[in-house]
Order: structure tokens, then C-alpha cells, then sequence
């Protein structure tokens, strides 16, 4: 961890310019890590990824993570974190970020190459203007902790786009 969370851009920038790489991604645990600050944290909680998608060690041959998909995917549903997953690099793996995307209600964005990353940005923050939440309240009294599907759908409104969690955990008790 280089800079935690903060509301000063010009520290935040700093870190960001002093970032080199070094190759090996741990993709899954860099997730889980993101996740768990933001678990702590009021407000919108937003991740915004740039990688190439893959998890692998520094030689490319084994996984970079302790944790696995499925542990990010469950720890997304659980945080509420949206994310915004930019895929970088000549030989991305999308499938993982739209998985990201997918199950955060956020997107996939894959720039052609590091020329169009103030555009990627910039249909980032475009989005997060647009939000609107929709709440309602379930017909379930279940307190069984698990995992309750939502489909969100417009009668009248075909040019609308929705993106969603999917769902949500019922409480536990």
C-alpha cells in the first residue's frame, strides 16, 4: 500500500506518479485488500482497477494471489463496492473484469492503448453522475444470510440501461 484513502488529489496524484512496475500481478489479493478498506468506510464505495486482468506471479507461471475469483466476487457482493475495471496492455483477460464489473454493477472499459485513459476516466465519473438508486423492500422475512436475486427491468423505458448487483444477502439475524 502506497497512499491510503484520501480527499487530497495532489498526495494521491504523488503516489500514483511514484508507481513503478514490476511484473506478477496479484490481482485477486490487490481486490480483496480494496475491498476490505472500503467494507469500513461510509459513503459510495467505487474501485476503479487498471490491469491487464491477469493473476500471476512475477514469471507468469503460477497465480500472484492467495485469494481466488470466487473470494473477490463474494467480498464484492458483501462490500457494495461498485468497480470500474480498465483493462491495460496488449494481451488483456477481460473475462475477469467484466466479472468484476458484472457483479459490482460497474463496467469494463478497455482502452485501445494509454492514449485514451483520460476518456476511460472520464466515462468513470460520467457514470457515477448518472446513478440513481432504486430501493424496495422484500417480501422475504427470511434472516438466513444468504443470497437473494433482483432483477431490475423497465416496462416503458427500453433506452435505459441498468446495471446492478444482481441481488443481495438477506441479514443473518
Amino acid at each position: 500500500l502506497v497512499h491510503d484513502l484520501s480527499t487530497n488529489r495532489d498526495a494521491t496524484r504523488d503516489a500514483i506518479d511514484t508507481y513503478t512496475t514490476a511484473g506478477g500481478t496479484a490481482l485477486y489479493d490487490a481486490m480483496a485488500e480494496a475491498l476490505g478498506r472500503l467494507k469500513r468506510t461510509e459513503g459510495r464505495r467505487v474501485v476503479v482497477v487498471m490491469t491487464d486482468g491477469r493473476d500471476e506471479n512475477n514469471p507468469g507461471t503460477a497465480p500472484g494471489s492467495v485469494h481466488t475469483m470466487s473470494d473477490v466476487l463474494e467480498l464484492l457482493k458483501d462490500s457494495r463496492a461498485t468497480t470500474f475495471a480498465i483493462g491495460l496492455g496488449t494481451k488483456v483477460d477481460v473475462a475477469p473484469l467484466q466479472r468484476f464489473a458484472d457483479v459490482s454493477g460497474g463496467r469494463a472499459l478497455l482502452p485501445q492503448d494509454v492514449s485514451q485513459l483520460g476518456e476511460e476516466f472520464n466515462r468513470v465519473i460520467e457514470d457515477l453522475r448518472r446513478r440513481y438508486v432504486i430501493a424496495y423492500t422484500s417480501t422475504n422475512g427470511e434472516r438466513d444470510g444468504k443470497w437473494r436475486d433482483v432483477e431490475i427491468r423497465f416496462k416503458r423505458a427500453p433506452q435505459v440501461t441498468v446495471r446492478s448487483t444482481g441481488g443481495y444477502h438477506a441479514p443473518e439475524r
